[in-house]
């Protein structure tokens, strides 16, 4: 195999997603529309809505932005989440995180009709994950687990470990490979969470460090997902895996940027078009 071949190119998966969508609304005549919430102007938060919205434009979704600022109250967002469930012409609602820290942020995406929930953010819909009896899954474990699936590598019998900062991240992994598979969900404060890196078939990691992870502290023929967004000192983008140091000990891994990025987003339209069939 290349190197090229171990390469997970979320970009181009994700085309084959969003042109799959752009197909079905227009065979079925879907009415679809997403809502977003966006509060002040935090530049990373603008670029994720903009992307949304690119993805919404070549899918032929109605987008709708809808933004605050230092002029607004708690309760301006909240009249309007309420309009936006019992607007027929929103399939689904997403309120950009993270807020600004002046606004209670469960308060807010409790007003959410969860059947409208896009992201899975609703406190119902998190519950429901923790019990593996989801609607839909979120975006990014989605994203995720269709790149690891476009290995086209058998999943059972594997030890996945997910290195993470919250480890109510992983409620999505355990419900959809726990069965066949040993699922682990770590942090770096756990003991032993060495031993469960390097033991791992597959690892997925999402820490917000990075070149963290280093060819020495994995095994050979894993396939690793780099959840990681690292902007250095010279203004380039990285992640959590020092793809360089690890390429050659790989099966397969996701590159920073154009890896998860890309089909998170994709999967958010893919959601949409599910709420839209319910």
């Amino acid at each position: 195999m290349s190197l090229d071949d171990k390469i997970l190119n979320g970009k181009s998966l994700s085309i084959k997603f969003l042109t799959k969508v752009r197909q079905e609304i227009a065979k079925k005549f879907y009415k679809v529309g997403l809502a977003a919430i966006l509060v002040d102007n935090d530049p990373s938060s603008e670029l994720y809505v903009k992307l949304k919205k690119r993805a919404c434009e070549k899918c032929d979704v109605d987008f709708h932005l809808y933004r605050f600022d230092s002029s607004n109250s708690e309760q301006d967002i909240i009249d309007t989440i309420k309009f936006l469930n019992d607007d027929p012409e929103t399939t689904g609602i997403l309120v950009q995180l993270p807020l600004p820290e002046r606004f209670d942020t469960d308060k807010i995406l409790n007003a959410m009709d969860y059947r409208k929930d896009i992201d899975g953010f609703h406190p119902k819909n998190r519950a429901d994950m923790e019990k593996c009896v989801y609607k839909i899954l979120p975006p990014l474990p989605l994203g995720i687990i269709e790149l690891v699936n476009s290995t086209k590598e058998t999943i059972e019998n594997k030890s996945i470990t997910i290195l993470c900062n919250h480890k109510l991240f992983g409620d999505p992994f355990k419900c959809v490979w726990g069965n066949k598979n040993t699922v682990n969900v770590i942090t770096t404060e756990d003991k032993g969470w060495k031993q469960f890196i390097a033991e791992a078939d597959i690892l997925i990691v999402s820490l917000g460090l990075p070149f963290f992870i280093t060819k020495d502290m994995i095994k050979d023929g894993c396939t690793i997902i780099d959840v990681g967004i690292n902007k250095l000192d010279n203004g380039e983008v990285v992640g959590d895996v020092n793809i360089a140091d690890v390429i050659d000990k790989v099966a397969y891994i996701s590159p920073v940027p154009g890896g998860v990025g890309p089909m998170t987003i994709a999967m958010l339209l893919k959601n949409l078009l599910t709420l839209a069939k319910k």
